[in-house]
């Protein structure tokens, strides 16, 4: 006899093994030198418990290549190419974190693909994550006062984190927790707003429902008040694209629209990139002004590139190297900790390699999204599961041109704290691919499903 449970027992397995390989990754200098090699150990364990429970190691994804490209080459040549001094403090803490992200990737992955409450359970998790950043960042942010009246309302919020982290001394940057809450507010906005999870009665669906309805007005007014420019562009744009893409005329619409952009943008007035840039302090850059500041750093990162095609400067070590070698006009005691451009980032820490390997991920991703979020494909699926199917692809893709924007002025590099939101959308968009293949051949379970229910 069957028992239904109300969440598959070996999803939980792995996640509780991903759990405890989190501490010592993420924050590696507060536990003892052997801690990290017993996180890999619970990595490593997860993997080989899914291979036994399920008879995979995961599940198949059209990005496959450049993702194990990214990570089997790229990442070790990225940790080897820092110089010796900065590798131990700036590259290795970062390439944990990868690996466990990529672990993460791969659950939500496999999981998700199994089956639609396994989708709906990670879901859930992404609208936790993106709750719980919500709620803690605002406890320690450096906030900046960018519009009027902010000041006097944000100096109210308890600042009791502030300091605890390191490399966060001075508190959260605002632009950064507002990128990393773009990987999740138009998913959970377009699924609020369509009402599209199905009100089941298992426990599961409950608890998944309210968590998407509790974190998006938590999400959305975490992300006013970063008063990050760059990300509010980002969203704007990303909401526009979710509203017009389902319609014929609204994809010429867009595309009507990004060529008047593109021929507009030479003889865009300064002062209007000056309005959407989020620059530090005035202060903090000798009088720099925004757009002179990002053409300073976008030059400079542009020359590293140049000088290190293959390998990249060394996995988080621009901060350092660029006052090193490059002229910027920047005194070297600021933490310039990225290129304030996700893509220049990315080619400076990975190579022209890993850039390509990540530009693939991209394009792979609207590949799988489009079909979905145009009402294409609907397949022998019921009318109510390609109705949730669409909202959730338009919800991803408006998550993707929204950061797609931002990363352009700034950037949540990989292997940042918060990098796992990046990873964790991925996982979901190639879990949506898979299921909505697996509804057109006209079968609801994958042949992964069907053999875990066996096991069950």
């Amino acid at each position: 006899m069957r028992v239904k449970r109300w969440i598959d027992p070996n999803l939980a397995v792995e996640l509780l093994l991903l759990a405890l390989a989190a501490p010592a990754l993420y924050f590696p200098g507060w536990f003892p030198a052997w801690a990290p090699y017993a996180a890999f150990g619970a990595l490593v364990a997860g993997w080989a418990w899914r291979r036994w429970r399920l008879g995979i190691w995961y599940a198949p994804t059209p990005a496959d290549w450049p993702i194990f490209f990214l990570f089997g080459v790229m990442l070790p040549v990225a940790v080897w190419a820092a110089p010796g001094p900065l590798r131990e403090q700036y590259s290795i803490p970062r390439a944990y974190i990868l690996l466990w992200n990529f672990c993460l990737f791969w659950t939500v992955v496999t999981h998700a693909s199994r089956s639609r409450q396994s989708a709906e359970w990670a879901l859930g998790g992404f609208a936790l994550s993106a709750l719980g950043i919500a709620l803690v960042a605002p406890l320690g942010m450096n906030w900046l006062y960018k519009f009027p009246g902010a000041e006097q309302a944000l100096s109210a919020i308890p600042s009791p984190l502030l300091g605890v982290f390191q490399g966060a001394e001075s508190g959260f940057h605002p632009n950064q927790v507002a990128g990393t809450l773009l990987y999740a507010f138009p998913l959970l906005f377009a699924i609020t707003a369509a009402d599209a999870i199905h009100r089941r009665r298992t426990l599961a669906s409950r608890l998944v429902t309210w968590l998407v309805w509790v974190s998006t007005p938590v999400a959305g007014l975490a992300l006013l008040l970063t008063q990050s420019r760059s990300a509010l562009l980002g969203l704007i744009v990303g909401l526009a694209v979710m509203a017009l893409l389902p319609w014929r005329r609204g994809r010429w619409a867009l595309v009507l629209g990004v060529a008047a952009l593109l021929i507009a943008a030479p003889f865009a007035p300064p002062g209007l990139v000056d309005a959407i840039g989020d620059s530090p302090p005035v202060e903090a850059l000798g009088g720099t002004s925004t757009l002179g500041f990002r053409e300073d750093v976008w030059t400079q990162a542009i020359m590293g590139i140049y000088d290190f095609p293959f390998t990249g400067m060394g996995l988080n070590t621009f901060r350092e190297v660029v006052f090193l070698i490059y002229p910027i006009g920047v005194s070297p005691t600021y933490n310039l900790g990225h290129a304030h451009n996700f893509f220049l980032q990315t080619a400076l820490d990975f190579g022209v390699p890993g850039l390509i390997a990540v530009l693939a991920i991209y394009i792979t991703a609207v590949v799988v999204l489009y079909p979905p979020a145009t009402r294409r494909g609907e397949g022998v699926s019921s009318a109510a599961y390609g109705s949730r199917r669409r909202v959730w692809a338009l919800g991803l893709t408006g998550a993707l041109v929204a950061h797609t924007v931002y990363s352009q002025l700034d950037a949540v590099t990989m292997g940042a704290k918060t990098n796992l939101m990046w990873w964790w959308m991925f996982g979901l968009v190639f879990a949506l691919g898979n299921l909505v293949v697996f509804s057109e051949v006209g079968d609801r379970s994958t042949p992964i499903q069907a053999d875990a229910e066996r096991t069950i």
